[in-house]
């Protein structure tokens, strides 16, 4: 008999560490899981979940283990991938920081089966709205969708609520910092995309996420702007953006340890002059190409200062402005991208109906 594919329609790549990032974290991390599962059994998507467990600390129980029992047959699929230390002591950084969110998600991108794949942040929830959007099974193979995060406080209660939809509701009136597009500098010369934390939530066919070869990586373990630079790349490979309605939203929790708030720009005395003139005479295209080329500011990211990233000019304007005049982006990790060369511990943690019964076929 001829094999028969099993394919889900989309792939959401969570990734996390249990390292005590913040005191709640674990929480948040199960609970959006359990959330997002039931949202898509509900809506009768066939999906699948992947889960990686990046470097887990060995006095720690793994968080996969410590999910709360999963509905085999329906038509979610759930897979655990547990990434040791090995492949993390690689990177730069990697005493200070135990974590690598670029390369874990690239695990998880690179194993994707579903036509449609984005990353997720491990303890992110999305709307209904978002769900409701992906059970149309309208989305364009042209196309790579985006939509807007919010940053709202999460309490211990919102976690314990047992209605999904009322803890949503209440994520969903809560002030905070909406996300949204912000127009590009004028003098970066680059195409005009929603760049804005698009790291979590960013939906495309598969095949473009091998096209692009997956999140760039570094040799440390920042890897910063790797998300906008995907949507960039895809772009200039004829990817159509297509921004969700305001209210397909995700939701993040605040806390002292999100991303951008640890992120400082790093000036030697030489640089700041230069960079005040400038600005000072208000010749901006100028301050771009400088800071191009000199490739400063350096960005320094607190908990692991020993390292300094590129700036955000040398970084990613430099290829974003290139691929926005007609250069062909280049998948820069090779075939090996997404450690897809490694045989990893990976675990069904609970298996959908379009799996088994495409394997009962074949058999």
């Amino acid at each position: 008999m001829a094999s028969v594919s099993a394919a889900p329609y989309v792939t959401f790549v969570t990734f996390f560490r249990n390292d005590n990032y913040t005191s709640d974290f674990e929480a948040r991390t199960r609970r959006a899981i359990d959330v997002l599962v039931r949202q898509l059994q509900r809506s009768a998507i066939d999906s699948e979940l992947i889960l990686v467990e990046w470097n887990p600390p060995p006095d720690r129980p793994l968080i996969i283990e410590s999910l709360s029992p999963l509905p085999n047959g329906g038509s979610v699929e759930v897979r655990g991938i547990v990434v040791g230390k090995e492949h993390h002591e690689r990177f730069l950084g990697s005493r200070d920081c135990g974590m690598n969110a670029v390369a874990a998600a690239n695990v998880g991108l690179r194993r994707a089966r579903g036509r449609f794949v984005s990353p997720k942040a491990a303890d992110t929830f999305l709307s209904n709205e978002i769900v409701a959007t992906l059970s149309r099974r309208d989305l364009s193979d042209e196309a790579m969708y985006r939509c807007d995060r919010h940053d709202v406080v999460v309490r211990a209660e919102d976690l314990e609520e047992p209605d999904d939809s009322v803890l949503l509701a209440r994520l969903g009136s809560r002030e905070g910092i909406r996300h949204d597009r912000l127009p590009p500098l004028p003098q970066w010369h680059i195409r005009d995309l929603h760049t804005n934390a698009c790291g979590d939530f960013l939906l495309m066919r598969r095949e473009m996420w091998h096209a692009v070869g997956g999140l760039p990586l570094g040799d440390s373990v920042l890897s910063l702007d790797c998300d906008s630079l995907v949507m960039h790349a895809a772009a200039a490979l004829g990817a159509r953006e297509v921004c969700l309605p305001p209210s397909c939203r995700i939701f993040k929790a605040t806390h002292s340890r999100l991303f951008s708030s640890r992120v400082t720009e790093v000036f030697s005395p030489w640089q700041a002059k230069l960079d005040g003139f400038l600005i000072g005479a208000r010749w901006w295209r100028l301050q771009t190409l400088v800071r191009e080329y000199f490739d400063f500011p350096k960005r320094k990211v607190r908990g692991v200062e020993g390292i300094l990233a590129p700036s955000i000019e040398r970084n990613f304007v430099r290829p974003a402005e290139e691929w926005a005049k007609g250069t062909t982006p280049r998948a820069g990790q090779g075939e090996s991208w997404g450690l897809g060369e490694q045989s990893l511990d990976e675990r069904i943690l609970c298996r959908a109906k379009w799996h088994t019964t495409a394997t009962a076929a074949v058999a």
